[in-house]
């Protein structure tokens, strides 16, 4: 199993990927991940290209309104594939690290994140939205009971 730092980076590389698509930063990003496909051979980055190119062109021909969408779909497709890579290729991670940083830098504010990681424990809450507004009213005084498990032997928590 990979370490959370090498998770994240796989997350940080496909959302740096996916904002580059139809921005003038998209063949510096596509060049970059070719090359780092093709330490498992020399067919295997021409097919991620391949791939890549056709990802591209889905954003490129979408309608203004869905862009976000088809970008949020190709997220954990590009996430899991660069996780593969860092799997069978450790020795690639600084390189995409500056991969990351590259393309990070010369996107635009709303194109340089496009995931985002939430978690809620130990019965907690979690309320997130990302690219809009969040609007929360509690009521006072309400109560939650809590759940079976964690009530005494007579029932009465």
């Amino acid at each position: 199993m990979l370490a959370e730092s090498l998770t994240a980076l796989a997350g940080a590389g496909a959302s740096a990927l996916i904002g580059a698509m139809a921005t003038d930063l998209w063949q510096g990003a596509r060049s970059g991940v070719v090359r780092l496909f093709g330490r498992g051979g020399e067919a295997r980055g021409e097919a991620i290209g391949a791939q890549l190119d056709e990802d591209a062109a889905l954003v490129g021909r979408a309608e203004p309104a869905a862009v976000d969408e088809i970008r949020t779909e190709l997220l954990p497709v590009w996430r899991r594939r660069l996780l593969l890579l860092l799997e069978e290729h450790p020795d690639s991670e600084d390189e995409l690290r500056e991969l990351v940083a590259r393309v990070q830098d010369g996107l635009p504010a709303g194109h340089q994140v496009w995931t985002q990681s939430n978690t809620a424990r130990d019965h907690g809450t979690l309320f997130a939205v990302q690219g809009g507004n969040l609007h929360y009213h509690q009521t006072a005084g309400r109560q939650v009971p809590p759940p079976a498990d964690e009530e005494g032997a007579d029932g009465t928590g």
